[in-house]
């Protein structure tokens, strides 16, 4: 008997002697034991199972409880084995819990209930359930009609959803994320308990785009990330943190069916700028890469500035050459002194020289004025913004005719593309300038 390829079961032949020996005898259930759990309780996989203890022991329920098992997405294997005791039986579950990944269980506009009432509400159905579930098997499914069996108990006509999402960009772990759908949710008022070096109503103003939006945690998350924290960071409160949004209904004149949302946030000391310690770079100096931060010892550690000054230091190794760059920063604080050491560890990578320089669809005048003025040649270098340079003080004026012609003709403007292609083998770059209609 096979519930799944992956699953193992076994009847001890006890049970079947008995079977065949009694004839239509009878037995219930005395104990259902596990063998091989490790991080699972008991009586949530029981619980899971769907057996009882003192009903009526079944066949068929056995193997349906087995394959509930299996379903649940915890297990990699299900064996059984029974045992009997004149008229009682005992059931034991010998298991191999499964390696697959769990993650994180996001309630996403569930405005009335709080995460607490909404996983003991889960559990009632997964037993298991505490805030996670895994990434395969049937648990999501359960949880999601859980969820829609507890709206109907409270009178709430909608209905639950269920959509699988990074936790950040880029990100590789994942999220579970619920939401109720079918009913609007507007946010009408927004409250920053926390709020003091930069005000809460400036962090409201800074929000508005927030307000009459239908709300949802996990957006809203989000844009306390993306759009709030620069605020804090720009001003040195490197280590200002938003706490999980609290929403809950709100109704009033001006806002009906509405939602009220409180971020509380934390700001953190106010860290001042002490140095860069570069390492690991031979191209650059450590002078000309601090230059690019632009940081004054005793001014506010600006985290927007850092930021966006690592992205220019790639582009400053771009133009030597070094398309692979990448510079790891990693601060470290002084809270007495509300001081800031920002450690800048720089990985170059490989020197890239110029490939072939392709020219396409150009007319022929202007395909040999091109090439005349281009100064980069096979061999040299790679300036990974020479291109940019070249359209802005040679490609602009020599293909100006052209535009001109299209525009008198009623013609749309004509199309340049840069195309770079990079050979990793041969560390040279090749690159293509189009002209499409």
């Amino acid at each position: 008997m096979s519930l799944k390829t992956s699953v193992v079961l076994s009847v001890a032949l006890l049970i079947t002697l008995s079977f065949s020996l009694s004839g239509q005898q009878s037995f219930k259930i005395a104990k259902i034991e596990f063998e091989g759990l490790n991080r699972l309780s008991p009586d949530d996989m029981i619980t899971t199972s769907g057996l009882k203890v003192g009903e009526q022991f079944d066949l068929s329920a056995l193997d349906a409880a087995a394959q509930r098992l299996v379903d649940s997405g915890f297990f990699k294997n299900v064996a059984y084995r029974t045992r009997s005791d004149r008229d009682q039986i005992t059931i034991t579950f010998i298991v191999e819990e499964s390696k697959v990944a769990t993650s994180r269980v996001i309630f996403d506009n569930f405005i009335w209930f709080n995460d607490t009432e909404l996983i003991a509400a889960v559990r009632r159905d997964v037993p298991s359930f505490s805030g996670t579930a895994p990434d395969n098997g049937d648990t999501v499914e359960r949880i999601t009609k859980s969820l829609q069996t507890f709206l109907h108990e409270h009178q709430i006509e909608a209905t639950v959803s269920y959509m699988a999402s990074q936790d950040s960009p880029g990100s590789l772990s994942q999220e579970h994320v619920f939401s109720v759908n079918g009913i609007p949710m507007p946010i009408c008022t927004l409250h920053f308990p926390g709020a003091n070096n930069i005000s809460e109503a400036r962090l409201i103003q800074s929000s508005k785009s927030l307000i009459g939006n239908d709300y949802s945690n996990k957006f809203v998350s989000l844009f306390s990330i993306n759009t709030l924290l620069p605020l804090y960071k720009e001003v040195g409160q490197l280590k200002a943190a938003f706490s999980p949004p609290l929403a809950k209904p709100e109704s009033s004149a001006n806002c009906k069916s509405g939602v009220e949302l409180t971020l509380p946030v934390d700001e953190g000391l106010i860290y001042k700028w002490d140095k860069a310690e570069w390492s690991g770079n031979t191209a650059l100096t450590a002078q000309q890469l601090s230059d690019l931060l632009g940081m004054q010892t005793g001014q506010p550690a600006n985290g927007v500035k850092i930021d966006k000054a690592s992205r220019e230091i790639q582009k400053a190794y771009g133009r030597k050459g070094y398309l692979m760059s990448f510079v790891r920063s990693t601060p470290n604080f002084d809270d007495g002194a509300q001081t800031v050491v920002y450690r800048m560890e720089v990985r170059e990578g490989p020197q890239f020289h110029m490939g072939q320089f392709v020219t396409k669809g150009f007319p022929e005048t202007i395909d040999k004025k091109i090439h005349e003025r281009w100064n980069l040649k096979p061999g040299d270098i790679f300036d990974d913004g020479y291109s940019g340079d070249f359209s802005k003080n040679h490609l602009t004026e020599l293909t100006r005719p052209l535009f001109l012609e299209r525009r008198e003709q009623n013609k749309p403007a004509p199309h340049l593309k840069w195309d770079r292609n990079i050979n990793r083998a041969a560390l040279t770059v090749d690159l293509v300038l189009e002209l499409t209609n």
